[in-house]
């Protein structure tokens, strides 16, 4: 598939390398579509504000609408997160890629798998089959790059994030980018610019 990906955590400057990306490749004539994908999508975003209205799922597993999931319902949640991403994956990375267009993913699929590992606190979720599934899928990007930065950068970064958690994010993605096989891009001490022309060396080497 004609798509880069680029995943990480919050903070390691993935929107402003693939918006940086995005205008080098349009100004060597290449058809372009910037794509993203939040943590959590359509149906089960949509559930999930509904949810944070009952006290039995008030928490803070899920920072974007401040609600836990209970162990009981825990492989369920996660199948209505993956039925809700499907679409999302098909309208904004599968179709444009089809017709032509290079897609930059400015978060994709380990993006996905991170997010509900993290807010379902379950650490065996990335074995699980519909991650495994997932996870293949990202195997036929052209190119998947981890984007991060050390941790006192993130936070440097963007002071509203949550220091526990975002160690979490970081062990877990570092599992994930070895699993698929992707380029680490480190931007503690790289300028979107420098970050930029690296990450077009990881798409195409002999350049």
């Amino acid at each position: 598939m004609p798509l880069v990906c680029l995943f990480g955590p919050d903070g390691s400057g993935k929107s402003s390398i693939a918006r940086a990306l995005v205008r080098v490749l349009r100004a060597r004539g290449t058809r372009v579509r910037l794509s993203w994908m939040r943590g959590t999508h359509t149906f089960a975003s949509l559930l999930a504000r509904v949810l944070g209205h009952f006290s039995v799922f008030k928490g803070e597993d899920n920072p974007n609408y401040m609600i836990t999931i209970p162990s009981k319902m825990r492989h369920l949640w996660q199948l209505i997160e993956v039925a809700s991403v499907l679409p999302v994956l098909v309208a904004r990375y599968s179709l444009p890629s089809l017709i032509g267009c290079t897609v930059i993913g400015e978060r994709y699929i380990p993006d996905f798998v991170a997010w509900v590992t993290l807010t379902t606190r379950d650490s065996h979720y990335p074995k699980s089959f519909s991650a495994r599934f997932l996870l293949a899928l990202s195997l036929k990007s052209q190119s998947r790059t981890y984007v991060t930065a050390a941790h006192w950068r993130l936070l440097e970064r963007r002071r509203d994030s949550n220091s526990a958690f975002l160690l979490r994010q970081l062990q877990l993605y570092g599992k994930l980018a070895k699993a698929i096989n992707a380029e680490t891009l480190d931007t503690t001490y790289r300028t979107t610019e420098d970050s930029t022309q690296l990450l077009l060396k990881f798409i195409n080497p002999e350049a």
